[in-house]
């Protein structure tokens, strides 16, 4: 049961509603120049609707003003700050900033100027930054403020003996590398009255590679330090840019991982302790409140995914959990402001709005395919009043991400599916399993609006060699995902034993090879490319490269397969023609395509002629889920009939 969560609690003399904060997060949402924009004012709404406690949001005291923050340099950006107070309060949400310059992150620029090469008055007025930043924001109406002394920031380049070698006060030991962070906060305190709530944000651990940062047993003397300065809460993070992927965690790290180092700074202090690092469900949270890790929790791609999720835990209603993807929140490599695979809404709050439709029920909207974009399409449809018929010509739904949980730490991908399973129970939409999509059989349901969701399915490369005269592929040659899709296949090459190679180093090539790896079975992996799945996030990558060289896995880049004739296959690197011998099987990942769909469309066109016709997802282009999904939310919130 989940009580200790919501009960109210202290940070200095501020009252927090419940336990549970939503962090700071360089969110892209500001202008250029980094004032607030009406879409940050509704990316804020939500959460502090949704009934989060406190809203931390990060403000740049000095730097270069850009769109990942809103900057607080400026008595020109009080307005837009007073705003996003006014937004907050209204929901009895308290709001703090996170005071995180622009441009000053170790590993971003190589230009930075790091703490060597500061001169003391340089260091000097950088305490007057922070602390004119802090009182700009009590102007501004903010409830409090917290300095970032964790993930190579200044004040955390500081706390490291990584970068810190400086001789003087502000080096040698944990006394003088914490100098400037205890001066920062004696500053605001003294500035800004005793009552003015400041947390300093740490990382438990640097986690450098060589063992050359700051480990935990230098960090719990750090902590009391920063209590005795007037800290009112210690957030306590992980890790630097060096070992960014313990920053935002994805799935393939454990819930909560942190949670032992977090204790040991909850057990050297006495101010609050706050919890950060995939905590993802009201039930962790509870758990790491009830056995003392720590006083509050920090839900930040939670909330991503469902900026409901504290008044959710009283309503009993689903929650649309994060998956730890980290395909939209971190790093996107096709979009830099903050999206969500779970919430298409995130990022889109303001222009994004399913409104009621009188009418749309009695309209018979019929969508083919029960994966990602099917399901979201209908949950969006629902919203707006339609009653949606849903066909799965499979026996189950969830179209192509029933074989994307399959891979090693992707079991978090089934929360997709299930969310909105569940949400279309709730609003009584059917969905008919089973069911061919065949033009007759439409025809008879006589539909107002058709939507193709049915998915993508993998191209096959013209490579000589791969296929049969009618373009089958050959024995013992399969496309990547017939791997996830056949038990029986993975049981006939774990008994055949033989090598097997996979043709291209994407998602799937390196999913594929991954699993096979783990059945025992030698690898080799052939990347057109100058890069091993390049498509996927930094974080999620570290992860997946690590794991396939602790296999059995050899990863050739660069190399265009030019034949295949098992057991060899023939190649061409640098102007070189290479052969690899040995392969039992061949596996080809190489993109997908759209193919069945298009035809279906085209059918359906001379079937139901007057009847709307729209391909949403990889049905009409191949991607990623977070497109998938973004395309159903924004198709279904806005046709009209």
């Amino acid at each position: 049961m989940v009580k200790e969560l919501l009960t109210p609690g202290k940070i200095g003399e501020t009252t927090l509603k419940n336990r549970v904060i939503f962090p700071s997060m360089c969110n892209y949402y500001c202008d250029d120049k980094g004032f607030v924009t009406e879409q940050l004012k509704e990316y804020v709404r939500a959460r502090a609707r949704g009934g989060a406690a406190m809203i931390i949001m990060p403000g740049s005291p000095h730097g270069t003003p850009g769109p990942a923050r809103p900057a607080l340099s400026s008595p020109l950006y009080l307005d837009g700050w007073k705003s996003l107070a006014g937004i907050c309060h209204s929901y009895g949400c308290r709001l703090f900033v996170q005071i995180h310059p622009a441009n000053a992150q170790a590993e971003r620029d190589p230009a930075l100027l790091l703490p060597d090469n500061m001169e003391k008055d340089y260091i000097l007025k950088l305490t007057e930054s922070y602390t004119r930043c802090a009182l700009a924001a009590k102007e501004a109406g903010l409830d409090g403020v917290e300095l970032h002394g964790a993930h190579a920031h200044e004040i955390a380049q500081f706390l490291s003996p990584y970068y810190n070698h400086r001789t003087d006060e502000y080096g040698v030991d944990y006394l003088g590398r914490s100098k400037l962070y205890r001066d920062i906060v004696s500053s605001i305190k003294q500035a800004c009255g005793r009552e003015f709530p400041v947390i300093c944000r740490i990382s438990s651990s640097e986690g450098i590679p060589g063992g050359q940062g700051r480990g935990i047993e230098e960090t719990v003397k750090i902590a009391p330090l920063l209590e005795a300065a007037g800290a009112d809460a210690i957030h306590v993070s992980i890790g630097m840019p060096l070992s960014e992927q313990y920053i935002s965690a994805p799935m393939d790290v454990p819930d909560a991982f942190n949670r032992g180092e977090i204790a040991c700074v909850k057990r050297a202090v006495r101010i609050p302790v706050i919890a950060v690092g995939r905590i993802n469900s009201p039930e962790l949270a509870e758990e790491l409140l009830r056995d003392g890790t720590a006083d509050f929790t920090a839900v930040g791609r939670g909330l991503l995914a469902d900026p409901d999720f504290v008044n959710k835990i009283t309503a009993k209603e689903p929650i649309c959990r994060c998956l730890g993807c980290n395909q939209g929140c971190r790093k996107s490599i096709t979009k830099k402001a903050i999206f969500c695979v779970q919430n298409p809404f995130t990022g889109r709050e303001a222009s994004l709005h399913p409104t009621y439709e009188e009418g749309l029920e009695n309209r018979r909207i019929l969508i083919i395919g029960t994966g990602p974009a099917g399901l979201e399409a209908a949950r969006i449809f629902a919203m707006r009043g339609a009653r949606p018929v849903i066909w799965e010509k499979e026996h189950i739904p969830g179209g192509l991400i029933n074989l994307a949980k399959q891979p090693p730490h992707k079991d978090a991908m089934e929360r997709i599916i299930s969310f909105r399973l569940e949400m279309l129970q709730k609003a009584g939409i059917p969905i008919l399993l089973n069911q061919e999509a065949a033009p007759e059989n439409i025809s008879e349901f006589h539909p107002d609006l058709i939507i193709l969701a049915c998915g993508s399915s993998p191209s096959v490369p013209q490579i000589p060699g791969l296929c049969l005269p009618d373009g089958q592929p050959k024995e013992n040659i399969y496309p990547a995902d017939r791997l996830f899709r056949d038990p029986a296949l993975r049981v006939k090459l774990q008994t055949d034993g033989l090598p097997v190679a996979v043709l291209g180093g994407g998602l799937i090539g390196t999913e594929a090879a991954e699993t096979l790896s783990l059945l025992g079975l030698p690898v080799t992996v052939f990347e057109l490319g100058s890069e091993i799945a390049k498509d996927l996030n930094k974080n999620r990558r570290y992860f997946v490269m690590e794991r396939l060289r602790m296999g059995r896995v050899s990863l050739l880049t660069g190399v265009r397969v030019t034949n295949v004739c098992l057991p060899r296959v023939t190649c061409r690197k640098d102007g070189k023609e290479l052969d690899f011998d040995g392969f039992g099987t061949i596996l080809y990942a190489l993109g997908r395509q759209n193919l069945i769909s298009r035809r279906l469309e085209e059918n359906l066109k001379k079937a139901v002629p007057d009847v709307p016709i729209l391909s949403i997802g990889d049905a009409r282009q191949p991607g990623m889920a977070m497109d998938a999904i973004a395309d159903a939310a924004l198709t279904g919130a806005n046709f009209h009939f």
